[in-house]
């Protein structure tokens, strides 16, 4: 039996392909997820992957595109110089079509700088999809990236009893409990969000 040999043309056409769909995909849930503040304290996720590695996915994925179709590029060079060869003599003849895409380029890359209509609505769109993950729940951290902080950090800073803050932690049943520990590690050994560990710690006068 004579085994196929491996085609290359063909996996570099499947990987772009394949590539393009999940960045697609991740694209989307980008643009409707929460703003990082809020996604990071409640600890969001879709699909059980949070904020990081969907990001994470995007851009690796991005990547792996990237050198893919400059690896399609040399892979078909010869044939790409063929083809330009070819199109060379008729580029004057398609001009008005060369210059409308450039134009077209153009104006969607300024607009979206510019933050013009009809480019836009299009974001303020994802800032409303942004928000309607936790509308009308008190999901916003007491200051930015209160859950990478210590906790001898978050005590000083919000005039807390630090030893209080330590053993009202100790028994929700949370691991590692220490002046420098961060919510957002201890969150991760449990099943519960940054946010609501500290809500149930508010709740305890000891920590006052």
């Amino acid at each position: 039996m004579v085994l196929n040999r491996f085609k290359w043309r063909s996996f570099v056409s499947l990987v772009l392909t394949a590539s393009a769909l999940v960045m697609l995909v991740s694209g989307l849930v980008i643009y409707v997820m929460p703003e990082g503040r809020i996604a990071y304290w409640n600890d969001w996720r879709l699909l059980t992957l949070d904020k990081e590695q969907w990001g994470a996915i995007h851009t690796l994925t991005s990547l792996l595109f990237t050198g893919f179709a400059v690896w399609h590029l040399v892979y078909n060079w010869k044939i790409f110089l063929a083809y330009l060869r070819d199109k060379a003599g008729q580029l004057w003849e398609g001009r008005r079509e060369l210059v409308a895409a450039l134009l077209v380029t153009l104006v969607f890359t300024a607009g979206s700088a510019a933050g013009v209509v009809p480019f836009q609505p299009v974001m303020d769109f994802g800032k409303f999809t942004k928000s309607l993950w936790y509308r009308g729940e008190d999901v916003v951290p007491p200051f930015p990236h209160a859950e990478l902080m210590t906790l001898k950090q978050l005590a000083g800073k919000m005039q807390l009893n630090l030893d209080g803050v330590q053993k009202v932690l100790v028994e929700q049943g949370l691991e590692g409990v220490s002046p420098d520990a961060q919510l957002k590690v201890l969150a991760q050994g449990s099943s519960r969000s940054p946010g609501q560990i500290f809500e149930q710690m508010m709740m305890d006068d000891r920590v006052y």
